[in-house]
């Protein structure tokens, strides 16, 4: 089987990324895996061959100009590889790694040479958080409903997000049962339960951790005005914050306002973060939306609790779910978690044995579409 993929994840273009290495693992599942990256022109990247798997950056001047070039590259791609099998297209899938930008390529190319399609759905975009962000995310929306229908087959990382896929666009069940599979990243359990703990500059009595981008869509402002009331109940407790992104300053500026300077700690981003779970006491999630949400299905692998909005896979996962997006909501959760008063939460058993299963299930992804 051979597969060309459309992306916009940047990092697949960089040699010493998690993401390229992921790819490559992949790429060992198939004859051959060829990867278009929508990538701007300012940093210019190179056509890569690692392996069996083949990387080509479109480098360019905007995301616009990049749906034509992806578009040229993927045509290109798709010649080659006829001419290499003799003109014979019966194992050959497209894959688009959303159902937007890359989603609408990947529908073009695989509407020319009749090809099958597979959507890859990580992205929790029907939640109103989503298209409010903005208008581009608007016509997002629309694209998708569009082209899921047109798919043959699509991944999604949770459950959460096919049902909304389901109920919103009224899809028969006869139709996603067959279409549709639930297919989240995978997560080294084993290396999480064996990794050894990071310890923080303080010792507190009680360390919330919070991971990830430092954007409006996390929502990190929140955890900030949680902490302040929770500090009230609990003096000596600690906000650690792993992460770094546009809104970094601002959240500093309102840590000293808040008078939280000496109690929330800025890591900044970590490649290793797995130790830093097995020293908190919780994982606080604010985020607007989320697919998945890989910080709380690696929290609970590690055996500490997360309070969360319902996002993602927070129930799936066995999360302590806060009704609202309210500083009240999430720190009464805090505070009564930090006296024993919430229920223990049940231990959390990861639903993959090992990367030799999750990577047959990948596999069988692709299958399913030819």
């Amino acid at each position: 089987m051979r597969v060309l993929m459309f992306s916009k994840d940047r990092k697949i273009c960089d040699k010493e990324s998690v993401a390229q290495k992921r790819m490559v693992e992949y790429g060992g599942l198939f004859d051959e895996l060829h990867i278009v990256v929508l990538t701007k022109k300012n940093v210019e990247y190179r056509t890569l061959n690692v392996e069996n798997v083949w990387i080509y950056p479109t480098n360019s001047l905007g995301i616009f100009f990049s749906l034509f070039d992806a578009n040229r590259i993927g045509k290109r791609i798709i010649e080659n590889l006829k001419l290499e099998i003799r003109n014979s297209c019966h194992d050959i899938v497209v894959t688009s790694q959303d159902p937007f930008e890359t989603g609408f390529i990947g529908w073009l190319i695989a509407r020319k040479f009749k090809l099958p399609l597979q959507l890859q759905v990580h992205t929790d975009f029907l939640n109103r958080y989503f298209s409010g962000e903005s208008m581009k995310n608007k016509i997002r929306v629309f694209i998708a409903g569009r082209l899921i229908k047109k798919a043959d087959c699509v991944r999604f990382v949770s459950a959460r997000v096919r049902d909304s896929v389901i109920s919103k666009f009224k899809i028969q069940s006869a139709s996603w049962r067959t279409k549709f599979k639930i297919l989240p990243i995978f997560i080294d359990a084993q290396k999480i339960k064996n990794a050894q703990s990071v310890s923080f500059p303080r010792q507190p009595d009680f360390t919330i951790l919070w991971l990830g981008r430092l954007e409006r869509e996390k929502n990190p402002l929140l955890a900030l005005k949680v902490f302040s009331k929770v500090i009230r109940t609990i003096p000596n407790a600690e906000l650690v914050i792993i992460g770094d992104g546009a809104l970094r300053q601002c959240l500093k500026l309102q840590a000293t306002r808040y008078k939280l300077q000496d109690r929330v700690l800025f890591t900044g981003w970590k490649d290793n973060i797995i130790g830093y779970y097995k020293n908190a006491d919780v994982l606080l999630v604010t985020s607007l939306y989320e697919g998945y949400g890989m910080n709380m299905v690696e929290a609970r692998i590690a055996g500490i609790p997360v309070v969360a909005p319902d996002v993602g896979v927070a129930k799936e996962i066995g999360a302590y779910i806060a009704k609202e997006y309210t500083t009240d909501s999430m720190s009464q959760m805090l505070i009564q978690l930090h006296s024993g008063s919430l229920p223990k939460s049940k231990e959390y058993q990861y639903p993959y044995k090992d990367k030799g299963e999750y990577l047959k299930l990948y596999k069988k992804s692709f299958e399913r579409c030819l």
